[in-house]
């Protein structure tokens, strides 16, 4: 007889039994107030990490994981009230593969009676979310650190419904455009806060954003105080399968002070061309990276190159210097290189030759920037012609070593006149007639050294000052200028112990002219009744000349340019002493071409030590 497919099915207790067995929902049962394991399908002991052998054991013996969790005082609450209890995403932990497991479930504890009511037991159903959980709680955390990195950057956000005009915004949002971050606003609001001027803009990049997808634009907007800000807004369309646009998610910053920033710098930027263009000056950019150098038009005009022909540091501008100062200006570039001993500081004066054989006296300024290894990566500066002043500068040394050649004749013949004098008075015994001949005599000597002093100043500017190197004791040309200086400096006591004879080869009489200078400066600025020690030292490969005074010192920040032409240290403690500042320059640049060192170490009230070093042949 054929079964009627409508009428209902007839399960015997077995079937039933084997239909939880089956159940892809975990299923079981527990009996007593020890809830004992009376059943639990594949599902329940796969969730419990068990096999049948729990079952008949109480689930505390069964299940211990669970001890000292909630769940055993949830069955004795049902078991002892009948009300059933619901877990939603309840976290347990239990074992897998040997360790404890964070696991998240939906469970029902549903009471179990007998036929007088009475309850029995406990049916326990569960379901294992944790995927689910952990999906969401990925999304949550993702959500969170986006929302924490949007409020670091200060960026609103906002999710705008094309369809129904509705918009959802952070509260950063409503502060950008001037509001309580509290206060929420719509799309047209936002709208009408734009700058009247800057609407057709927005209006603009939103009707390229609905043919695009992609929204961007820079805007003002009206804060309700009134004031202008800036805002730049991002975004990107999500369209429906039918490709229509349904959604327009973004993000919207305040740049007022990036605007502000940029007008600044684009202000700046021109007052600095307007300043090197009424300046003449030129300008140029190298890369120490790749090699690579920019040179504006001013600065190929002075090296007579055209607009469209490369530049490198050898073919263009080693090439473009004068020979006699390739090598003296590649020495200060390298020298810019050395952040120890420069600080990237450039400063040299040289001489271009253009194509046309024309030659230009240029300055050249500049700064060599290096990166956290102190390696030099990008080197810029400024050219300026100074061709004309060049030409004055030589006149001037032209005049000075005209005007110092016609004064020597009439001081030597005064000189000499002085000193017949003085022999005369000698014979007659007038003491303060042959005083008053002797400070003249000083006098003399004085303006002698004043005069010479120009002279070579005027000849090293030139070019023209030569050396007339001869083999020569260096420690008897030291002591000739000891003794030369102990009569006209008799309130100050000058030491010098004579040693072995040291020979050089080198100019006598000019490094006697620094030595004399070095001891002049020292007896001009030690107060009285103090001494002045100089010493020769031998080393290896070099000798060097020390004196050493203890007068009034000389400023750390004054030390750096002492040597500089007409370079006089102005305070307090420097008014009354003449000079015009060349005999430290002068002594430094003879001590150069000897191709040797000089310098000062000094502290304020305390003395100061000049030296210079020659090399041994």
């Amino acid at each position: 007889m054929q079964q009627n497919p409508n009428s209902p099915v007839n399960f015997d207790r077995h079937s039933f039994q084997q239909l939880i067995a089956q159940s892809p929902v975990a299923i079981g049962v527990l009996t007593g107030e020890d809830f004992v394991i009376q059943s639990a399908n594949a599902a329940l002991l796969a969730i419990w990490d068990k096999d049948e052998s729990v079952i008949g054991l109480p689930l505390a013996e069964g299940l211990p994981e669970i001890i000292g969790q909630p769940y055993l005082g949830l069955l004795s609450n049902v078991y002892r009230t009948g009300e059933a209890y619901y877990g939603y995403e309840a976290e347990v932990n239990l074992t897998r593969e040997g360790k404890l497991a964070l696991l998240y479930f939906n469970f029902v504890y549903q009471p179990v009676r007998d036929d007088v009511g009475l309850i029995t037991g406990i049916m326990v159903t569960a379901t294992d979310v944790s995927e689910q959980v952990y999906a969401r709680k990925k999304l949550e955390d993702a959500e969170e650190r986006l929302r924490l990195a949007t409020e670091a950057t200060g960026l609103g956000t906002f999710d705008l419904d094309l369809q129904s005009g509705a918009i959802i915004h952070s509260p950063r949002l409503s502060e950008i455009f001037g509001l309580s971050s509290k206060e929420a606003v719509s799309h047209q609001d936002l709208r009408n806060m734009i700058v009247p001027a800057d609407l057709p803009i927005v209006i603009k990049a939103f009707d390229t954003a609905l043919q695009t997808g992609l929204y961007y634009y820079e805007a003002r907007v009206v804060w309700p105080d009134s004031t202008i800000h800036w805002i730049r807004t991002t975004g990107k369309i999500v369209y429906s399968d039918a490709s229509v646009p349904l959604r327009m998610l973004g993000t919207l910053m305040d740049i007022t002070e990036q605007k502000h920033i940029l007008n600044e710098l684009t202000k700046n930027e021109e007052t600095l061309r307007l300043a090197i263009q009424s300046a003449e000056l030129g300008t140029f950019d190298m890369d120490l990276v790749n090699g690579s150098m920019v040179w504006d038009k001013r600065c190929r005009e002075l090296f007579g190159l055209g607009e469209d022909v490369p530049v490198t540091y050898d073919n263009a501008f080693l090439k473009g210097l004068h020979p006699d100062d390739r090598e003296k200006t590649d020495q200060a570039v390298k020298l810019a290189f050395e952040r120890e001993l420069t600080n990237g500081d450039y400063d040299v004066e040289y001489r271009t030759i253009a194509k046309d054989n024309r030659l230009r006296w240029v300055r050249a300024k500049g700064k060599v920037y290096f990166n956290e290894h102190d390696v030099p990566v990008r080197f810029i500066g400024t050219v300026l012609d100074i061709t004309e002043n060049k030409r004055n500068e030589i006149r001037k040394n032209d005049f000075i070593a005209m005007a110092s050649h016609e004064l020597k004749t009439p001081l030597t013949s005064l000189k000499a006149y002085i000193q017949l004098l003085l022999a005369a008075s000698a014979r007659t015994g007038d003491s303060f007639f042959t005083n008053a001949l002797k400070k003249a005599e000083s006098q003399i000597n004085r303006m002698t050294n004043l005069i010479y002093g120009f002279l070579d100043l005027s000849k090293l500017e030139a070019g023209k000052l030569r050396l007339q190197k001869q083999d020569f004791d260096l420690v008897q040309v030291v002591e000739e200028v000891c003794a030369e200086n102990r009569p006209i400096a008799q309130n100050h006591h000058i030491t010098f112990e004579l040693g072995e004879p040291l020979m050089l080869h080198a100019d006598p009489e000019k490094i006697s002219q620094v030595v004399n200078n070095l001891i002049g400066n020292a007896i001009k600025y030690s107060p009285k009744e103090t001494e002045v020690t100089v010493t020769v030292t031998r080393f290896y490969d070099h000798v060097r000349v020390d004196v050493y005074d203890k007068g009034i010192g000389i400023k750390t920040v004054d030390q750096q340019y002492i040597f500089q032409r007409f370079y006089r240290v102005e305070d307090e403690s420097t008014k009354g002493f003449s000079g015009f500042g060349i005999g430290l320059y002068l002594s430094a640049e003879i001590i150069e071409l000897h191709k040797g060192t000089i310098g000062v170490e000094s502290v304020e009230g305390k003395g100061s030590r000049f030296y210079f070093t020659l090399p041994v042949n």
